[in-house]
């Protein structure tokens, strides 16, 4: 079954594999073989779970049986490439019968158990996070709007100030501080600990989501009582508002994180959200109702005024993603994750799938290592003009994409199309003479390396890309396999350690402000550092790391982020459209130390058809956006 707002089917596989996919690949006479497996572009810990990526959709944890990229990125709503109807086509959550049937388990799969249990440090699972915490609002992209969950409401006083009223009766569940009441001192101590979680921990969520709250910065907060928060920003920043439906911000107990040793690494239930950990083991997690929980003082959005519907939540760990597609099949599994539109066509005759799909707003991007690109910027643009960019749509995304942007395309100030292609052009022979003329052979005698995940099913844009270099530029591109234990490991390795020349990856576990859908790879207090290795002197890590080293990309990065920065306290919408737009012009034509790749235009996903209620594209993956994961009003028809 199908629902979408989408019409047009157009050309089958078998036309596309015809077309420039024989072109490319059947001509390649191969000097480096491609490892079978891998990441889609985006998939959450397929992703940038590597990269300590945001945390919440992102994570996006979706293994997908696909043979193509399973989370490819986004469409441009009001864009002329796409369909006439592209501005509306969000598609809509399953109609809800009159009798809403309460109970059930939601039968949940996944590919990896978590890697840590602390919701300030770890990305790269958001199920749990999700249920077994309250937060303070999630953010609808659809209906761009923002719903109370733990907050009853709020006001901005001015540009640095934000006042937070709570709901009356919040507890922590009855193993969290012994089920005591949640007060402001709480979410005032959950959210003083990002900077302590970087510092001490290898916390894998972006500065970008609470570094404009940050306590080592000169935010601050106050409580006056026990259901008042005030939040004094340590610089305005636009967005402030959306990024809190960031699964990181986890309203968690103080005592549990004092038991645990100043983590939660290893602790279940620290939350007072809907659920508890029944159980975890190395095949499952199970989730059961908190019995201190007692939902909201209203309906809002997808937050219920009584508890969610479910009773349960089985999450089982499936490796195999055959497997999974199998399950989800049988019935066995009601979600699968994002998948192609073949495979959409394919499964969508199964009696126990729905498909829903609508205009994407992902991102995917080739990092480069800042370290070793940034002195050579005719190097760099020689990379550039050797990617078929159109080449790249027809074969990695089947026709059936858009050019990416470092700001997502479902937000207004993304660049147009027309001036994204005169951006960033195609130009092999150029391309070579850059090379030559910047002594590339000489900098880079060895060629290349990359990374090639192997815990799930296509690398076909990998292949692409490196196969676009060597037919270009003539310099061949190692890969390097990667498993999941090790993916973000060599992702941040330090700067001037990192093995790889350039990394391709995405990261949408924030998808809902243009700052970080999909900004957050680019500037230093991004993943710009962390991950691309753009560190300024004044980076909060910048201690870590001799002079010298820094010395190589800190004039990229301080106009960078002194850019993003401008563009994060306008308060004009026009005025910030206008920086936003700049910031990207810049990106486009320095390429460092990132290079946008063109995304999908439709995201399609894979659900359970017994499913009622589940948020439409592109909320549904992610819990930033109040995505199936926190939709309380979501129901089970079995």
């Amino acid at each position: 079954m199908l629902r979408s707002a989408w019409t047009d089917r157009r050309t089958r596989r078998e036309e596309m594999a015809e077309g420039y996919w024989g072109k490319y690949w059947r001509r390649r006479v191969s000097r480096r073989r491609v490892l079978a497996g891998g990441a889609a572009i985006g998939a959450g810990a397929a992703g940038l779970v590597a990269v300590g990526c945001g945390d919440d959709d992102d994570d996006d944890e979706r293994p997908v049986a696909t043979a193509a990229p399973d989370d490819e990125p986004t469409a441009a709503p009001d864009e002329p490439d796409q369909p006439d109807d592209a501005a509306t086509a969000t598609a809509a959550p399953t109609e809800a019968p009159d009798a809403i049937k309460r109970g059930g388990t939601f039968l949940h799969q996944k590919a990896a158990q978590n890697t840590s249990l602390d919701p300030s440090v770890t990305v790269t699972d958001p199920l749990w996070t999700a249920l077994t915490y309250n937060h303070l609002l999630g953010y609808s992209l659809i209906e761009e709007e923002a719903w109370g969950d733990a907050a009853t409401s709020w006001e901005q006083p001015d540009g640095t100030t934000l006042v937070f009223s709570l709901e009356g009766g919040l507890k922590f569940n009855p193993e969290a501080a012994g089920g005591r009441d949640m007060t402001s001192e709480d979410v005032a101590f959950s959210y003083s600990r990002f900077p302590t979680s970087l510092s001490e921990l290898g916390s894998e969520v972006n500065q970008l989501q609470w570094g404009w709250m940050g306590v080592d910065r000169g935010a601050s907060f106050d409580t006056p009582d026990a259901q008042t928060l005030g939040i004094n920003l340590a610089f305005p920043w636009a967005s402030a508002i959306p990024s809190l439906g960031s699964s990181a911000m986890a309203i968690v107990a103080k005592e549990s994180v004092e038991a645990g040793g100043g983590h939660l690494k290893d602790t279940p239930n620290a939350g007072g959200g809907a659920y508890m950990f029944d159980t975890i083991d190395e095949t499952a997690n199970t989730y059961k109702r908190n019995p201190n929980y007692a939902g909201h003082s209203s309906d809002r959005g997808r937050f219920t005024a009584e508890a969610p519907y479910i009773d349960r939540y089985e999450d089982t760990i499936i490796a195999d993603l055959v497997a999974q597609e199998t399950r989800l099949i049988a019935g066995d599994a009601y979600v699968l994750g994002a998948v192609d539109k073949f495979k959409a066509e394919e499964l969508s005759g199964e009696a126990n799938v729905e498909i829903y799909e609508g205009p994407a707003n992902d991102h995917a991007i080739m990092e480069l290592d800042g370290f070793k690109w940034a002195p050579h910027p005719l190097l760099r643009e020689a990379l550039s003009l050797a990617i078929d960019w159109e080449g790249y749509i027809d074969v990695v995304l089947d026709g059936e994409g858009i050019r990416g942007a470092p700001v997502g395309p479902a937000f207004s100030q993304v660049l147009p199309q027309d001036e994204i292609r005169q951006l960033q052009q195609f130009d092999p022979e150029r391309a070579r003479q850059l090379w030559e003329q910047g002594g590339g052979n000489e900098v880079f005698p060895d060629g290349l390396v990359t990374v090639i995940p192997t815990f799930v099913v296509s690398t076909r844009h990998i292949d692409f890309i490196a196969q676009s270099i060597e037919e270009n530029l003539g310099v061949p591109t190692r890969q390097e396999p990667a498993d999941l234990a090790n993916y973000v490991a060599l992702a941040t390795a330090p700067a001037g350690q990192k093995i790889w020349h350039y990394f391709i990856a995405g990261e949408n576990s924030l998808s809902t402000i243009p700052d970080y859908n999909a900004l957050t790879h680019y500037v230093p207090n991004g993943y710009g550092a962390i991950f691309g290795g753009v560190y300024t002197f004044d980076h909060p890590l910048s201690a870590a790391y001799p002079e010298e080293i820094i010395a190589v990309t800190n004039d990229i990065g301080v106009e960078l982020q002194s850019r993003y920065d401008l563009q994060g306290a306008a308060v004009d919408p026009e005025e910030r459209k206008a920086i936003l737009q700049d910031l990207q012009r810049y990106i486009f034509t320095n390429f460092c130390c990132v290079l946008p790749l063109p995304v999908q235009s439709i995201q399609r996903y894979a659900m359970g058809a017994s499913l009622r209620n589940v948020p439409g594209v592109p909320d549904i993956q992610n819990n930033a956006s109040m995505g199936y994961r926190r939709a309380q009003n979501m129901w089970i028809d079995a």
